[in-house]
């Protein structure tokens, strides 16, 4: 039978979700506790992979067992045993027709950031960037530029894609508190790529402090042949907050 479940996870101690060899994983770590509890190797898939440093509000994932337990007593059991910044929210069953990554139709990120004032006690989720003059109206320009369908073979360090790098970016939208300096962008796509939103925020921010210019950012964007840009925004700030699915088909 195969479990629902969603994860929450702070990205800082971890080399990304999925597993890795010699690496320290969400998804290793996951799966040494549930092989623990259920007597049994237990592997978990995910709904995509995250990159080292960033963190999940609401990441689905699922695995199989060979015999229908008690699911609320095992998400108890597992988030006694699990990290203090990794948590389970909750576990159920679903058809086995689901899968956590490719049943979705699009997932949501927030990016957070803070200009003037350094947060130390969110510093494993906002990203401080220094006290610079920065300029919200170009910031929010030059995102803007992203929003639709585009090719981002250029804002991703993935080799090649079978759908060509061309993803649809629905939502940008962009939150700021000008008194506090503390900010946050919200993304949703049908899909990332690996560190698309990292360097497509990285980008938007060197606009936002006058070192690039929109027309750079757009031509950057659009450059052939392929070539990556290199201004990655901090990991910490990078949040995945949901992953949003037609049906979910409970059992």
């Amino acid at each position: 039978m195969k479990v629902l479940g969603y994860l929450s996870f702070l990205g800082r101690a971890y080399y990304g979700f999925q597993r890795q060899p010699n690496k320290v994983t969400v998804q290793g770590t996951v799966e040494q506790v549930l092989s623990s509890l259920l007597g049994q190797e237990t592997l978990i898939k995910g709904c995509g992979r995250t990159d080292a440093g960033v963190n999940a509000a609401s990441y689905p994932f699922a695995f199989r067992v060979e015999r229908r337990v008690n699911l609320t007593r095992l998400c108890s059991l597992l988030n006694r045993r699990l990290p203090s910044d990794i948590s389970c929210s909750s576990l159920l069953y679903v058809d086995d027709s689901f899968d956590p990554r490719h049943s979705s139709v699009s997932k949501t990120y927030i990016y957070r950031f803070s200009i003037k004032k350094k947060q130390a006690l969110r510093s494993d989720m906002v990203a401080y960037l220094g006290d610079y003059d920065f300029d919200l109206a170009a910031f929010k320009s030059a995102l803007r530029i992203f929003k639709g369908e585009h090719d981002f073979s250029n804002f991703t360090a993935k080799k090649e894609d079978i759908d060509g790098f061309i993803r649809v970016l629905q939502l940008i939208e962009v939150i700021y508190d000008e008194e506090e300096g503390l900010g946050q962008v919200i993304f949703r796509s049908n899909g990332f790529m690996t560190y698309q939103i990292r360097l497509m925020v990285g980008y938007a921010f060197r606009v936002g402090f006058h070192r690039s210019t929109i027309d750079e950012l757009a031509a950057a964007l659009e450059k052939k042949p392929r070539c990556v840009t290199h201004y990655k925004a901090q990991a910490c700030g990078l949040t995945l907050e949901e992953v949003t699915y037609e049906r979910i088909p409970l059992l």
